[in-house]
């Protein structure tokens, strides 16, 4: 009897988990149809962002006033079952910590034990909300508008079973570009002060292209969860008709026992009648 009441509650927690895991995997479901068209069509509107601040440099002589050392940011999540995508970001953001000695930005609680105890170069942590608004995150952009050279580690969304680790670099310093179209700065008056026009267009510009990067991010930790959720799912129902199979061979042993106990018992009383 023990036995059938051990398999039932295995059973009971299996259903629960299988309950579970099927909310989570709609929950990411309909995060990814929320986000997937915005995200992959504003990819464009980024790239010429920063094609467009660039040639803005141009107009003020001086560049803005930032630290000339890289950066490395590696974008992680604060909860969720991600499968491998999360393992690998933060292997690739560890490994451009080491190759550049960088400093290094983590986002997200579920990255940050990895550098918990890193103290050779600066390191900052911050929790960034799963649906981040752009001034959400404005902290995390002033602290990296102050890097000359940023690289960006984050999953990259290519479809609901792919999603890969891409890395985006920038460069927040002036420098001289021969191909690009020079500008008579003299033609314009840029006022209060230029240097801190030019440091908030810098902020600003590098806090639009940080914010697509979490969007990217997210849209392809969902579908990761989401993947994940489903094989967590299958394995849930197919662990419970194993148990469901176990649970009536147990029972029907327990049944076939008392049937044998109560058989036993009528032959014992017409045999002593006899």
């Amino acid at each position: 009897m023990v036995k059938v009441a051990a398999i039932k509650n295995d059973l009971n927690t299996i259903q629960q988990l299988s309950e579970m895991t099927k909310v989570l995997e709609e929950t990411a479901a309909r995060d990814i149809a929320l986000m997937r068209e915005r995200i992959l069509s504003s990819r464009p509107y980024f790239v010429e962002a920063w094609k467009i601040y660039n040639v803005l440099q141009q107009l003020a002589p001086p560049g803005p006033q930032v630290l000339n050392k890289q950066l490395v940011v590696g974008i992680t999540l604060d909860w969720g079952m991600t499968g491998s995508l999360l393992n690998r970001v933060v292997d690739k953001t560890e490994e451009l910590y080491e190759e550049h000695g960088a400093d290094l930005l983590l986002t997200g609680k579920m990255g940050a034990s990895r550098f918990a105890n890193r103290n050779e170069r600066t390191t900052h942590f911050f929790n960034v909300p799963k649906k981040a608004t752009y001034n959400d995150i404005q902290d995390v952009n002033k602290t990296i508008s102050k890097y000359a050279h940023i690289h960006f580690v984050y999953p990259r969304f290519e479809s609901l079973s792919k999603q890969t680790v891409a890395v985006a670099s920038l460069s927040t310093k002036k420098e001289k570009d021969p191909n690009a179209d020079m500008i008579d700065a003299s033609r314009f008056v840029i006022e209060p002060n230029v240097q801190d026009v030019v440091d908030y267009m810098n902020e600003v510009t590098v806090g639009l292209v940080v914010y697509s990067y979490f969007s990217e991010a997210l849209l392809a930790y969902s579908a990761a969860q989401m993947v994940s959720m489903r094989s967590a799912y299958d394995n849930a129902k197919e662990e419970h008709r194993r148990l469901n199979i176990r649970y009536n061979k147990a029972r029907r042993e327990v049944i076939d026992a008392k049937l044998r106990e109560l058989y036993g018992n009528n032959t014992s009383g017409l045999k002593g009648g006899v």
